[in-house]
């Protein structure tokens, strides 16, 4: 072979190993399944999960801004009984989660819905607070969402006095999944 086909032939697999390097950091990037992140088999589309290793555990610092940009007391999420939604303005199934989720907002007076917008930009945090019937935040910093193994929305945490005793992988879909989560919101004493 001549100097001109070695050189082209190098080129070539050069891009052959970018690509295939690259293919393998994106699909390691790729969220786990619900079974990986809890540990357990998700039962239906009312897969009741959060990450196994946070339950009973104090929530983690946050540095939270609210929709206009104003940095919101963290302990607002550590005082009584709390169900923090991550979700996004992109995200049908969020969108989906919403509109169940404002059909029941008022079943219990002692339980408070905060919106968390995960990942995006703070515009999308004001974006959000249009759409979602309940007050919005956004992660500023990341490192909250990051400390929470949150990869992937609609995902549902219930917080009470600060310590996370459940969560919700995946927007509640079917009827036995819509009605198994109000039974749990309203078996609550």
């Amino acid at each position: 072979m001549s100097k001109r086909w070695l050189s082209i032939l190098g080129v070539i697999l050069f891009f052959v190993a970018v690509f295939c390097a690259g293919f393998v950091f994106f699909y390691s990037r790729i969220p786990k399944s619900e079974a990986e992140i809890t540990g357990k088999q998700p039962s239906g589309d009312d897969a009741s999960a959060s990450p196994g290793s946070l339950i009973n555990t104090a929530l983690p610092p946050s540095q939270l801004v609210d929709a206009h940009g104003s940095k919101v007391d963290e302990q607002i999420l550590r005082r009584g009984r709390v169900v923090v939604v991550f979700l996004t303005l992109e995200c049908d199934a969020c969108l989906t989660e919403s509109k169940f989720l404002e059909t029941i907002l008022n079943k219990r007076k002692d339980v408070t819905f905060y919106g968390l917008v995960p990942f995006g930009r703070p515009a999308n945090a004001l974006d959000a607070e249009d759409t979602f019937p309940f007050k919005i935040f956004y992660d500023e910093s990341g490192s909250f969402v990051s400390r929470m193994g949150i990869n992937r929305v609609p995902v549902k945490v219930f917080l009470e006095d600060g310590i996370i005793r459940k969560g919700w992988i995946g927007a509640v879909r079917s009827d036995k999944s819509k009605t198994s989560f109000v039974e749990w919101l309203e078996s609550l004493p």
